[in-house]
């Protein structure tokens, strides 16, 4: 099956997973037969946000398109295969921390400042990106589907792929269009948890607090309702702080007010005022805090349809307690690139692509975001044995936090021992045995 016609390609959003689709289909696509166009609401690429981290199965996607050597350039040391250290891990709210264990993975994990990795992939973009693209609507029609903007522009293509993030328009739509209009996936909801982060330049950390352990090393602060989890970024000129708090009663409610806003040094002093010095000592250099509510996508069933397919957060927003989201949507777009630049896929083949990418990453990712979930509770001491743990208990038994973390190592397993290899395969085996079937009802 041939056609003369380039297949038309519409990215919504310019965010992590939508760049790195433009920059795998760019990478992939021997034929040069594609026509990528990425639309972006915003009027600019902010470079806003701070460490990003990945995971082995997750790099090496990135470098299996190409990216490598440009990713090189912003980490201090090339990743290996080696057992590397994840995190030390300590209870640290008590004013004496005491030292749980060390988790150990085969290639550790790889840290990014997240401007940083946005700016290569802007580098390597394939295609068109058009700004203040903002998508109103769009309706499949044949074998096209005609995408509506605000201020009444519009733009056609065959493959609609929605990666415009957590509030995504295009998730809103495809559920709608799947009779699901008052799904509780439509809109994201409160995870119960928020999310106090900042960035500490490490020469101010060292004059405050010499030879702070976070200087060189990731760590992992437990607590009961709480934990911390810092790691240099930026060629170790940074030190990424996310101080995370949970509130059960909450998990699925709405929140009333802004996702993200400013707080101030004394509220963090007050929120872990009873955590160890180590902890204080980075807080106090925190200059501008963000208080950002964790919110997140209840799990759906089906991330396409036709010739519409959700990837990314608009798939699947998940809490961020495995440092996998990010990496989720990478491997999305590495499916979906991986599919599309294949030779079988045709304007035609585009509905059973969908079909195809649905069947390998919606329970993948759906997976992802349980162990996500999971892992949250275990890092802030929700597990069976500890119900009456309170903040600031110093007689906690060893034996029993160290049973907790190695339970929250086995939910961590999948991200070294499995490769996102197996589910490209086991994709383009799929593609393949759609040739076979064609063939036989040729004959």
């Amino acid at each position: 099956m041939t056609t003369n016609k380039r297949l038309r390609i519409a990215i919504i959003g310019a965010g992590i997973g939508g760049l790195t689709l433009s920059a795998a289909l760019g990478f992939l696509n021997d034929e040069q037969d594609l026509e990528i166009n990425i639309y972006e609401a915003s009027s600019h690429i902010s470079e806003i946000g701070a460490g990003i981290n990945f995971w082995p199965r997750a790099w090496n996607v990135l470098c299996s398109i190409g990216l490598e050597k440009k990713l090189l350039r912003i980490l201090p040391q090339a990743p290996d295969d080696s057992i590397r250290l994840v995190f030390e891990v300590r209870k640290g709210d008590q004013p004496e921390g005491i030292f749980i264990q060390n988790m150990t993975s085969k290639g550790g994990s790889v840290r990014f400042h997240r401007a940083e990795l946005q700016q290569v992939l802007l580098d390597s973009l394939s295609g068109y990106l058009h700004l203040s693209h903002r998508l109103i609507s769009y309706e499949e029609i044949g074998e096209e589907v005609i995408i509506q903007f605000e201020g009444g522009k519009t733009a056609t293509c065959d493959l609609l792929v929605g990666m415009d993030g957590i509030k995504s328009t295009v998730r809103k739509y495809f559920l709608s269009k799947e009779g699901l209009s008052d799904s509780p996936s439509v809109h994201p909801t409160w995870s119960g948890d928020i999310a106090y982060r900042g960035l500490i330049p490490i020469e101010q950390l060292e004059a405050v607090f010499p030879g702070h352990r976070a200087i060189t090393t990731p760590l992992l602060y437990t607590g009961k309702t709480k934990h911390v989890i810092t790691y240099p970024i930026s060629s170790d000129k940074l030190i990424n702080f996310v101080g995370l708090t949970a509130e059960l009663s909450k998990v699925g409610t709405d929140y009333d007010g802004p996702t993200a806003e400013p707080c101030s040094q004394d509220d963090l002093l007050s929120i872990f005022h009873c955590w160890e010095e180590e902890v204080h000592a980075m807080l106090r250099c925190i200059k501008n805090p963000i208080k950002w509510v964790v919110r997140s996508v209840q799990p759906m069933n089906r991330f396409s349809r036709g010739r519409v397919i959700l990837a990314g957060d608009a798939a699947h927003a998940m809490v961020p307690h495995q440092g996998a989201g990010a990496g989720r949507a990478v491997e999305d777009a590495y499916i979906l690139a991986c599919l599309i630049s294949d030779k079988l896929c045709t304007r035609e083949v585009i509905p059973r692509v969908s079909e195809i990418y649905n069947t390998i990453c919606c329970p993948a990712a759906n997976l992802v975001a349980e162990k996500s979930r999971k892992s949250g509770r275990l890092c802030q001491l929700h597990a069976p044995g500890l119900e009456d743990v309170r903040e600031g208990d110093s007689d906690v038994p060893l034996e029993k936090l160290e049973g907790v973390y190695q339970q929250f190592s086995s939910e961590l397993e999948w991200v070294w021992k499995e490769s996102a290899e197996v589910d490209r395969a086991r994709a383009l085996a799929m593609l393949r045995s759609l040739e076979v079937v064609d063939a036989t009802h040729g004959l």
